[in-house]
């Protein structure tokens, strides 16, 4: 076994491969949208199908094992075809995270599936014909001048737009954090430009699965550091944060520094997830969300998710009446909506507002929240009971 010149190489894939699966297991709702949980996990599956395959290669190189011509066409075009797969579900993460066009439109979404569907297919076709690859006498894969063009093309498309999406998302961001994030999305590209790379001086060294691992495992550690203050659905302060900020806001109220917390709450936001389904339920917490964010920025608030369909923003009014506050953030959604154009829903977003005044630091943050949340409720039932979403 000392003299196997690719079983180290195994030996790293399955290392890699355990890992992988620990980060499969980990991964939770609570890091985003239901749809780009699935996109993530996708992502990964075609990684370990990768790996799988890649294994097998490896020790049929050596000799370690022998496969069958057939079988071993098979394990190359799945090896082959969970690359461009891993691109693509790595594309419809970015795509869903950074909430592009296509992710609304039925018609963009079907023509972005066309490269992956086209390669994949021309991939088990060539079980067969070998236009893109072939298995030699002494039973070694060998790829073809297609196989180069095909490959390089479609999954370094995928790569690509999602990589100047994330750069150009990155460069518009409102918070560090946000930035960071976006920027961190661009280290997918880097990972086939250096394996791609090296992989002619080092063949015998699995580069292309470790730089992927190595982006999985980054991006898996970025997740769970925001999970500590952020939102990973939609970005905002979480509950967590936002029960911070109030303790240490509280202690600093008086009557001259007084501070006015509004809940705000989606009006008919189970029809919506009932009627149309979670993952535009999703896209409606997000649409929201970029409204209390921007919002939040003409009185430099803070803005959190409180929870499901429930958000706060906390600011100093001065003497201004907390309705007009609430008169101006409806006037803001609604021209935002009627604005949207191509981006036009079946549903209107409509939101309840309760809020509450504390000008004295008896005011801590479970009362604060609690009158908020109470006026909030009982305006839902007195003024919105007619409403259809």
């Amino acid at each position: 076994m000392s003299n196997s010149t690719y079983f180290p190489y195994a030996l790293a894939e399955i290392y890699c491969m355990v890992y992988a699966i620990t980060i499969w297991f980990k991964l939770s709702r609570d890091v985003g949208s239901e749809h780009e949980i699935t996109q993530l996990r996708r992502m990964i599956y075609s990684y370990l199908g990768m790996l799988a395959t890649d294994i097998l290669w490896a020790l049929n190189e050596d000799g370690n094992i022998v496969l069958p011509l057939f079988l071993n066409k098979v394990i190359n075009a799945v090896c082959i075809s969970c690359i461009v797969l891993g691109c693509y579900f790595w594309f419809r993460y970015i795509e869903d995270r950074l909430r592009l066009p296509s992710t609304r439109s039925r018609k963009l979404y079907r023509l972005f599936m066309v490269p992956m569907l086209v390669t994949v297919s021309l991939d088990f076709l060539s079980i067969f014909t070998g236009w893109l690859f072939y298995i030699d006498s002494s039973g070694s894969y060998q790829s073809t001048d297609l196989f180069l063009f095909a490959h390089t093309t479609v999954n370094y498309f995928y790569l690509s737009v999602a990589t100047v999406f994330s750069i150009h998302a990155a460069r518009h961001a409102k918070s560090k954090e946000m930035r960071s994030e976006y920027f961190i999305y661009s280290l997918y590209m880097v990972a086939p430009l250096i394996s791609g790379f090296l992989e002619e001086y080092f063949p015998t060294v699995p580069l292309l699965a470790l730089n992927i691992f190595m982006v999985i495992e980054i991006m898996f550690l970025m997740i769970q550091n925001m999970q500590i203050y952020n939102d990973a659905l939609t970005g905002l302060n979480n509950r967590k944060r936002l029960n911070a900020f109030l303790e240490e806001t509280s202690a600093k109220i008086d009557e001259s520094h007084s501070i006015t917390l509004f809940m705000l709450d989606i009006d008919h936001f189970k029809a919506i997830n009932d009627t149309y389904g979670h993952l535009e339920g999703d896209n409606a917490l997000k649409e929201f969300s970029s409204y209390v964010k921007e919002f939040s920025g003409r009185y430099n608030a803070f803005a959190a998710r409180y929870g499901g369909d429930e958000f706060c923003i906390v600011t100093r009014m001065g003497s201004r009446d907390p309705e007009e506050f609430i008169r101006e953030f409806d006037k803001l959604v609604y021209d935002r909506q009627r604005s949207s154009g191509t981006d036009a829903k079946p549903y209107l977003i409509q939101a309840s507002i309760g809020y509450c005044v504390a000008n004295n630091s008896s005011w801590k943050p479970e009362r604060l929240i609690n009158a908020a949340d109470e006026m909030l409720y009982q305006r839902k039932r007195s003024s919105h009971a007619g409403r259809q979403f």
